[in-house]
């Protein structure tokens, strides 16, 4: 990567010693080992500690080993192949979806779903999303997998339980809370098709006491994954070389993944204070570096690059001098069988008045476009009881996440032979303040059991800052009345009128109740207030539940709720240019606020939270050694916040733009904004299930199984905000059907695992005015094994693969082939076109 990381800066340093000075958190202090995998899970609910079978709503609880027996590094994967709603598109050159992916949880985007670290709210990067559903969420691929004790999955509306987000559910990431001991895995990797995409992953945790029953558990991994290359040789591209252009590149333009370079540090600690009170504290730090290819640019049409309507564009150096430059017509002169771009080079060579990107880019130019990552977090507080028997948990926690965009290889056209060729056009940083103050008592109220009573308040600050400190990105050079285009080509800067900081800050206050009514009957309910006081105004939220136990192993559960999502400060106040993708055709794009005077031309408005009910009724079972559940699952949705259908810039309105404060606005061809005009509903059916055989001397072998219908409807919009392509893929862009399979047989020293992820039928749509274009892209099964060998007590060699058939999305049919084509398979589907990957690990124990 042409931008060095900064992995193990000073700043990782402070952060892991300042962290071990600070004492944290968690529930079960005296413990000298934690389980793999408790029985009792703690989202949800804050009454006592259930099972999952006997919980009101369907969760689902994964231990350690179901993350670290995989072969993908990535924790949006790690949870696909387990959770089977849970479905993350592969980004290959999609600006910030490339930086941060956007996941779906039952069908709706990554910040309808709630996160929480140790049942405390996590912070959103500072990445937003361009793409369909405008997202802001955080960005879970921080977490060390080998931090994690265990995972909690609540597949259920939570919003009166726990605020913002929790609309299709909340996944609780439990840390490790070991005092003692050391684990430690080296991985190694590569895909075979091509023998490219290598992966090198290194990952640890260590367990220290403090004092007699406190602990501090320190994780880390670090992640190296080299790009890999799906592409095939761009039509124009190539006819440039037919034509007898040398200097294009071969492929001009890449398909893949990107190179990442990624650290993450997690320390997780807490004191018992003595007089029942625990002090504790977790912190986060992570640095993270992506690149990636952008689109070509091609030298004999790439307009204010290199070209002006029909003819070679120059820079008049000397204006004034009464000589113009020279005039070439795009194309292939017919005379000497010579490009216009290398006539122009040319031309420019030996002219030093006059000036063409062809004498520095003779084949075109094809940026590299990534995002430097630094993210920072910390959760401290104390809990314990009072006297009279109120528990009590207050804490403060603090977020930080600063995203640096960078351009190499590229150039602001207006500057002319003075334009730089690295840019950073910008910077977004998002910042996260919570103080929650949580209490909880039971009262014999004559029933089962006591009245379980949990109430609080919180107060949250949301803080979104844009700035540029390179003003070369946004700068409108010289040669900008001369027909070139204004800042960095391919993701312009952030003009001064463009940055800025905005805020948001509310208060809520909830109420929990859960009583088992009899020694069957379990009922909950809640209730919630916020007030976004500076904002949009407050909102209201309540919760029912209910569990009946038909038999000793048999159980029928329902909820009914509703919740909200508050449009992130980001979402409604961030504007940009970048190269999208329309029709399969690269155009130069700007995202504006709703809140813009052309935005509300085209009806925009300003965001407000989006209106949720959910409900959910499901049956659970233990039968012999299998445990079962099946839920339905169906959540209404109003006013959700996606965005806007695309919509065509003339000259007028883009003089409006740039008098608005858009710079480079004259350079954009289409706009879009967030808006909250949609309603939709989700319904889905989810069966999970898992049971174990005993073969005696032929070893034990554990099955989970989880299957999903998924179905997305919408219900209103306004016409014209979304197109037919918009609609399509937020109906049938996503799979149906999913499917989960695991498989894990242990006989004496040997572990042998086999996974299977089946994805049913969806829709991909390339061409939004042509739907005989459509794809109905087909079923298909990706299977992954591991076999593992442990050596004493402390080693153990693995040897793997994922996609071990190298199962391929479908190929890019000939109608869809154009000029500027370069991918052989479709892209942004349900899984990865860059096939098998194998791999070995070694893990050591001490």
């Amino acid at each position: 990567m042409n931008k060095s990381p900064k992995l193990c800066t000073l700043s990782s340093t402070l952060v892991l010693l300042g962290s071990l000075t600070a004492v944290g958190a968690p529930s079960a202090f005296a413990q000298e080992a934690a389980p793999e995998l408790e029985e009792v899970v703690v989202t949800g609910s804050r009454g006592a500690p259930r099972t999952a079978l006997e919980s009101a709503a369907p969760i689902d609880v994964f231990s350690a080993q179901d993350f670290q027996d995989q072969g993908t590094s990535d924790m949006n994967d790690l949870l696909r192949n387990l959770i089977p709603t849970f479905n993350v598109d592969v980004q290959d050159i999609n600006d910030s979806n490339s930086l941060v992916r956007p996941a779906t949880l039952r069908g709706l985007p990554a910040d309808d779903t709630l996160v929480l670290i140790n049942g405390k709210r996590r912070h959103r990067s500072a990445a937003i999303q361009y793409g369909r559903n405008g997202t802001h969420f955080p960005d879970v691929a921080q977490i060390p997998p080998i931090a994690l004790r265990q995972v909690e999955v609540l597949r259920d509306g939570a919003s009166a339980q726990y605020g913002s987000d929790a609309i299709a559910g909340v996944i609780n990431f439990i840390l490790k809370e070991n005092r003692e001991g050391a684990t430690f895995e080296a991985k190694h990797g590569r895909l075979s098709e091509t023998d490219d995409g290598m992966l090198n992953y290194f990952a640890g945790n260590v367990g220290f006491g403090l004092g007699d029953n406190g602990f501090a558990s320190i994780s880390f991994d670090k992640t190296d994954q080299r790009r890999s290359d799906r592409s095939i040789q761009r039509g124009d591209a190539q006819a440039l070389i037919d034509a007898g252009n040398n200097a294009v590149r071969v492929n001009a333009q890449h398909q893949g993944l990107p190179d990442t370079e990624m650290m993450n540090f997690f320390i997780n600690a807490g004191l018992d204070l003595g007089n029942d009170q625990e002090l504790y504290s977790f912190s986060g730090y992570s640095e993270k570096d992506v690149e990636l290819g952008f689109f070509f640019r091609n030298p004999e049409n790439r307009g204010g690059v290199f070209t002006s309507g029909a003819n070679q564009l120059f820079a008049d150096l000397t204006p004034n001098d009464g000589q113009d430059c020279p005039v070439i017509p795009r194309g292939v002169n017919p005379q000497t069988g010579v490009t216009s771009s290398l006539a122009a080079r040319d031309a420019s060579m030996n002219n030093p008045n006059c000036f063409s990107f062809t004498e520095w880019f003779p084949g075109g130019y094809t940026p590299l476009f990534g995002g430097s990552n630094t993210d920072m977090s910390n959760v401290t507080g104390i809990r314990g009881e009072f006297d009279d028997g109120t528990g009590y948990d207050l804490s403060v926690g603090n977020g930080f996440s600063e995203m640096t965009y960078f351009l190499d290889g590229t150039t602001n056209p207006s500057m002319g032979p003075d334009s730089p060729t690295y840019f950073e056009p910008g910077i977004y940083t998002t910042i996260e303040n919570n103080v929650n103050l949580d209490l909880v008592k039971g009262f014999d109220v004559g029933m089962y059991s006591d009245l379980n009573v949990a109430y609080g308040i919180e107060w949250r600050r949301e803080i979104f800052k844009v700035r540029s400190e390179d003003p070369d990105s946004f700068r409108i050079g010289p040669y900008a009345n001369q027909g070139f285009g204004v800042g960095s080509d391919g993701f312009q800067g952030f003009g001064l009128d463009q940055q800025g900081s905005w805020d948001r800050k509310n208060w809520g206050f909830y109420v929990d109740l859960e009583v088992d009514v009899t020694e069957r009957l379990l009922l909950g309910a809640a209730l919630r207030y916020e007030d976004f006081y500076n904002t949009f105004g407050d909102t209201t939220n309540g919760k029912l539940s209910a569990r009946f136990r038909l038999t000793d192993t048999m159980n029928l559960r329902s909820t009914v709720s509703t919740g909200f999502r508050a449009p992130s400060p980001g979402q409604a106040n961030i504007s940009n240019i970048s190269t999208g993708v329309v029709d399969s055709i690269p155009v130069t794009q700007g995202q504006i606020p709703p809140t813009n005077p052309i935005s509300q031309r085209f009806g925009g408005e300003e965001l407000g939270p989006e209106d949720a009910t959910n409900f959910s009724i499901g049956w659970t079972a233990e039968i012999g050694g299998l445990d079962l559940s099946v839920d339905y699952y169906k959540i209404d949705i109003d006013d959700r916040i996606l965005n806007s259908a695309t919509f065509d810039i003339t000259p007028e309105i883009a003089q409006e733009l740039e008098d608005s404060g858009i710079s480079g606005a004259r350079s954009i061809v289409s706009f879009n904004y967030y808006t909250n005009d949609m309603s939709t509903t989700n319904e889905g059916i989810e069966v999970v299930g898992s049971w174990s055989m005993d073969w005696q001397e032929m070893g034990t072998t554990d099955f989970s199984a989880s299957y999903a219908w998924t179905k997305q409807e919408l219900k209103d919009f306004t016409p014209g905000l979304l197109t037919r392509a918009n609609v399509a893929d937020l109906e049938d862009g996503i799979p149906s059907d999913r499917i989960n399979f695991r498989a894990n047989h242990n006989v004496a020293d040997w572990r042998f695992t086999l996974q299977a992820n089946y994805y049913g039928e969806y829709l991909s749509v390339p061409s939004n005015a042509d739907p005989s274009r459509d794809y109905d892209v087909g079923a298909k099964t990706i299977f992954g094994a591991e076999v593992a060998y442990m050596w004493g007590d402390r080693y153990t060699f693995i040897l793997g693969a994922d996609n071990v058939f190298n199962t391929m999305p479908e190929r890019v049919r000939p109608v869809d082939f154009s000029n500027t084509t370069s991918n052989k398979y479709i892209t942004g589907g349900a899984f990865s076109p860059n096939g098998r990957f194998v791999y070995s690990r070694v893990q050591v124990n001490f």
